[in-house]
């Protein structure tokens, strides 16, 4: 696990370059080390950072720019879906009172034909039945496409996920590999 950026490794390096060009030293030696040759290995290291490591630090930055993008999409998109099945479910609710309101009227127009009044009693039945039937069935839509929706976007956030790790776990062996050191 890296815990350190790239950007504070390079500082440490600089300003233990200006350490030992600062330091008291007694002809060419830095207490016992020679000031130079502490300089020009310090000079090394840091023309010698593999560029991968600065190549990571960009990958963790845009990961968590990526990150911060998909989240908001996903509220964004989780809002939608909200908004679109509460709207298909109004709209069903709407549309099943209407279908309630003309059955009840137009069994009222039946009871008045008495000799037709069973007839007109079932299809009243059968209306409420359809609407009832109707209503579910676009509760039913609401609720799927809002669950698709879900799905999709947590398969999107899985992929993000998955290309974030994979980029740690290759930093992660680079680095073993490379510096010898795990973090």
């Amino acid at each position: 696990m890296i815990n350190t950026d790239f950007r504070a490794v390079r500082k440490w390096l600089r300003e233990l370059e200006d350490y030992i060009e600062s330091s008291r030293t007694v002809g060419p030696f830095l207490w016992g080390l020679n000031k130079e040759e502490c300089r020009i290995r310090v000079q090394q290291l840091i023309a010698n950072l593999p560029s991968d490591l600065e190549n990571a630090d960009r990958v963790l930055v845009n990961s968590d720019r990526l990150i911060g993008g998909a989240q908001s999409e996903a509220s964004v998109t989780l809002q939608e879906a909200q908004e679109e099945a509460r709207r298909i479910h109004d709209a069903a609710r709407e549309q099943a009172a209407k279908l309630l309101d003309e059955a009840r009227s137009q069994q009222a127009r039946m009871i008045e034909q008495t000799e037709v009044y069973r007839l007109a009693e079932s299809q009243a039945r059968e209306i409420v039945e359809s609407a009832k039937e109707s209503a579910r069935q676009i509760r039913q839509g609401a609720d799927d496409y809002a669950y698709e929706v879900l799905t999709q976007l947590e398969n999107a956030l899985a992929k993000v996920m998955g290309t974030v790790q994979n980029g740690k776990v290759h930093l992660e062996n680079y680095l073993n590999h490379r510096v010898g050191t795990r973090r």
